[in-house]
C-alpha cells in the first residue's frame, strides 16, 4: 500500500498531465527545457531605425490609476515609466544612474538632489526644484502606496534653483536604490487636477520621452512621442504607442502570432509553448526579482491557524508546478523573498539560510496531513482568489485544490474579473469573504527589504493579516539604516528566520520576465529592469 506521499504525487502528476494537455492553442505535450541561467537574456540588439507605431499588451489588464505614487502593478507602473521621468534611473542590468536628477548623500541623514538644467515638461515649462520636492512629498502621503519608502525621511525641500535637500531621521540606505521608481510631476497641473490626477479624465503632465495622448477606458492606451523631450540618446523610435488590455492568455497568444499586437511582458505560463514556436516573433526570458505566492488574505477567518499555514508550505510541489505548468520558465521557491532580489555581494549569507527553508518547506503530503489534523479546521470552506482569464493561474490553483483534498482540506476556487482582482490587492474590502490569493510579486529595486517592509510591517498595504512583531520591526530599521551591505545581510537573514515562522506569503515559483516581440521590431529591455525605465523608448525597426 502506497503512502501518503507517495499518493499525493501520482495524483498530482495526472493533474499536472491534464494541464499540460489543456494548455493554450499551440501547446505541445513535449517535454519543455527549463530555463536556466545561461538562458537569459537582459535586452535585445538595438532598434535600428524609427517606427510609426507600436500596439503593446498589458497583460495585467487596464490600470486602474496611472498617478505615479500608486502606480504599484506590472501595468500601471509600465505605462507610467514611460510618460514621467523618474530621478534616477537603472540600464538592464539593475545598475543605478543618474536621470532626471544626480545625487550625493552628503551624510548619512541628509541627501542632495541636484536637477538636471534643460528639462521641460510636456508643456513645454521648466522642470523646477520645487517640482521635485512636491513630487517627492505627494508620493509620500499616508493615503499612496509609496508612503512606506519615506518613513525615516523628515524634510523634503527646494534648497536652490536646481537643488532639492532631503533629511533623514535616522539613516535610510533603501531610499536612493528607490529612487529609479520616483518620478517627477508639474505641481501646478496636480495641485489642479487633485484626486483626478492619472484618470482618464484627470491625465497627467510629466516630462518623459513620452506624452499621454488618450486613455479610452476598457480599450486602450495611446502615448505619441515627446519630440522635445531633453534626453537625445533616449528619444523613442515609436512616433506612437497603443497599450491593449487583453488578459485572456489564449487571445493574447493569437493576437501576437497574428501580428496585430506587436509585443508583451510578463506573459502567460499557458502562452510559453506556443510562442516558443512562433513564427512572427520571439519569445525571450529575462532576469527578474518576481514570484508566485499564495497570501493569507485576512487576519481572521479559517487561515488564522498556523498549524493550517504551515500545511500549505508542505502540502505543493514546487518542482513539479515549475516544470509542467511554468513550463521550465521558473524555479521553485522557498522563501518569500526571491533569491532574484538579494544584492550580488551578499548572495551567499541569503544562500546559506536559503536551503534551511527548501528542507523545512519540501514537499511532504504526510507532513502536510499531521499539520490539518492538528489545526483547528473543522472541515470549513477555503476561498482561494484568482484572476479570471490567467490560464497559468487557474492551473496553479486547480492543484492546490487538489493537493488540499488529498489533506483533507475543502478549498473553492473564485475567480475575480482582472481589475477587481488588482484593486483586492490593496484594498480590503475587495477582500471580503476570500481566505487566499494567488498573486505576484516583485521588487522593483534589488534589496529584500522593500518586499519585506510592505508584507510585515504594521499598518501596511500589502500586510494582510495585520502581522506585527517588535523585534522583526526593530530588526527591520536596523537594516534599512545601515549602507554597510554585509552586516545588512546578516540581519535581513535574522529577520526572516522570525517573519516566515508566521507563514502568511506561501512562495511557490519564482518567474522570469517573459516578453515577446514581433521581428520587425528591436531594441526591448527584456529584464524586469523595464519596469523603472522607460521601456518603449527603446524598441524601434529591426532593421534600417
Amino acid at each position: 500500500m502506497a503512502s501518503p506521499q507517495i499518493r499525493g504525487a501520482a495524483v498530482l502528476s495526472l493533474v499536472l498531465a491534464a494541464s499540460t494537455l489543456t494548455a493554450c492553442s499551440g501547446g505541445t505535450t513535449g517535454e519543455q527545457k527549463a530555463v536556466s541561467a545561461d538562458d537569459l537574456v537582459s535586452s535585445l540588439p538595438a532598434a535600428k531605425g524609427p517606427v510609426d507605431r507600436i500596439v503593446w499588451n498589458l497583460t495585467e489588464g487596464e490600470p486602474d490609476t496611472l498617478d505615479p505614487a500608486n502606480a504599484a502593478t506590472t501595468a500601471s507602473g509600465q505605462v507610467v515609466r514611460n510618460l514621467c521621468d523618474s530621478l534616477l534611473t537603472t540600464d538592464a542590468k539593475f545598475r543605478l544612474k543618474p536621470n532626471l536628477a544626480s545625487y550625493e548623500q552628503v551624510t548619512p541623514t541628509k541627501l542632495v538632489l541636484t536637477i538636471r538644467q534643460g528639462t521641460k515638461f510636456w508643456d513645454g515649462t521648466t522642470v523646477t526644484a520645487e517640482d521635485v520636492a512636491f513630487s517627492l512629498r505627494w508620493a509620500a502621503d499616508p493615503s499612496k502606496i509609496t508612503s512606506y519608502l519615506f518613513a525615516n525621511v523628515s524634510s523634503m525641500k527646494a534648497t536652490g534653483a536646481d537643488k532639492v535637500t532631503v533629511d533623514f531621521k535616522r539613516p535610510d540606505e533603501m531610499f536612493t536604490s528607490e529612487m529609479a521608481n520616483m518620478v517627477v510631476i508639474k505641481k501646478a497641473f496636480a495641485e489642479k487636477a487633485g484626486d483626478k490626477l492619472g484618470t482618464p479624465a484627470g491625465g497627467l503632465m510629466c516630462s518623459g520621452p513620452f506624452k499621454l495622448d488618450k486613455w479610452t477606458s476598457g480599450d486602450s492606451i495611446t502615448m505619441s512621442r515627446n519630440d522635445a523631450y531633453w534626453n537625445t540618446a533616449r528619444s523613442p523610435f515609436a512616433k506612437s504607442v497603443k497599450f491593449t488590455f487583453v488578459t485572456d492568455a489564449t487571445s493574447l497568444t493569437q493576437s501576437l502570432n497574428a501580428g496585430e499586437i506587436d509585443g508583451a511582458y510578463e506573459l502567460s505560463a499557458a502562452s510559453i509553448p506556443a510562442l516558443r514556436k512562433s513564427q512572427k516573433g520571439r519569445l525571450v526570458f529575462g532576469p527578474s526579482p518576481q514570484s508566485v505566492n499564495i497570501y493569507v488574505a485576512r487576519p481572521d477567518g479559517v487561515m488564522a491557524d498556523g498549524d493550517l499555514r504551515a500545511a500549505l508550505q508542505r502540502m505543493i510541489d514546487r518542482k513539479a508546478l515549475a516544470k509542467a505548468v511554468y513550463h521550465g520558465a521558473a524555479t521553485p521557491m522557498y522563501t518569500m523573498t526571491a533569491p532574484a532580489s538579494w544584492p550580488a555581494d551578499q548572495r551567499q549569507v541569503y544562500e546559506k539560510a536559503y536551503k534551511s527553508y527548501e528542507t523545512s518547506r519540501s514537499y511532504d503530503m504526510a507532513a502536510a496531513k499531521k499539520l490539518v489534523e492538528k489545526s483547528s479546521y473543522k472541515d470549513q470552506e477555503i476561498v482561494l482568489a484568482i484572476q479570471a482569464g490567467d490560464d497559468a493561474q487557474s492551473r496553479t490553483a486547480q492543484l492546490v485544490q487538489q493537493q488540499g483534498r488529498q489533506v483533507g482540506l475543502k478549498i473553492r476556487i473564485q475567480s475575480m474579473q482582472p481589475l477587481v482582482f488588482s484593486q483586492a490587492g490593496y484594498d480590503a474590502s475587495k477582500r471580503q469573504g476570500i481566505d487566499l490569493m494567488l498573486g505576484t510579486n516583485f521588487s522593483a529595486a534589488p534589496d529584500p527589504l522593500e518586499t519585506i517592509g510592505f508584507i510585515y510591517l504594521p499598518e501596511q498595504v500589502y500586510n494582510y493579516t495585520g502581522y506585527e512583531d517588535p523585534q522583526v520591526t526593530k530588526l527591520f530599521e536596523e537594516a534599512r539604516a545601515t549602507f554597510d551591505g554585509a552586516r545588512r545581510a546578516v540581519t535581513v537573514v535574522e529577520m526572516q528566520s522570525l517573519f516566515e515562522k508566521a507563514n502568511t506569503t506561501i512562495p511557490l515559483v519564482s518567474t522570469n520576465t517573459a516578453t515577446f516581440l514581433n521581428n520587425r521590431l528591436t531594441g526591448a529591455i527584456t529584464s524586469f529592469a523595464y519596469w523603472s525605465m522607460p521601456q518603449m523608448a527603446y524598441v524601434g525597426a529591426a532593421k534600417k
